[in-house]
């Protein structure tokens, strides 16, 4: 039974020494990006508005629960001008650095400091501090 359902299968396979059959292309639907499903034009014009407003990415990020990097593209395609992103001082960084090698958190320090966790692991790096795991673990 074995052999007549391969000797089958065999049968059904395009000739190994003829022409390859040509491949076929499989139109691929226009999908929009997540984002622009989620969000309407009014929402993005919100967000915009919001932003010239004096709101933060990161009040924007929290409030439309989106990324950070999220918000900045709806602002770049609204054409908005993006505010220049804070920046640490050298007295944070320090502060920043202390806090971390006793133990503190990325998120705990990036909320006194009242920037992202990633703007202060970024400059811990900077500083070449070694990042924790934060499950404990050796790295």
């Amino acid at each position: 039974m074995q052999v007549e359902a391969l000797e089958q299968l065999l049968a059904a396979l395009p000739d190994p020494d003829g022409p390859a059959p040509a491949p076929t292309k499989r139109p691929s639907p226009a999908r929009p990006h997540r984002l622009q499903r989620r969000l309407t034009t009014n929402q993005r014009a919100e967000i915009a508005a919001a932003y010239d407003a004096g709101a933060s990415t990161k009040q924007l990020a929290i409030q439309w629960q989106l990324a950070k990097a999220s918000i900045l593209s709806i602002l770049r395609d609204a054409g908005t001008h993006i505010r220049k992103q804070r920046r640490l001082s050298e007295d944070e960084i320090d502060h920043a650095v202390t806090s971390y090698q006793h133990g503190e958190s990325l998120n705990r320090i990036s909320d006194r400091l009242n920037v992202a966790h990633t703007t202060v692991r970024s400059a811990l790096e900077r500083r070449g501090i070694p990042r924790r795991d934060s499950h404990g673990r050796s790295r």
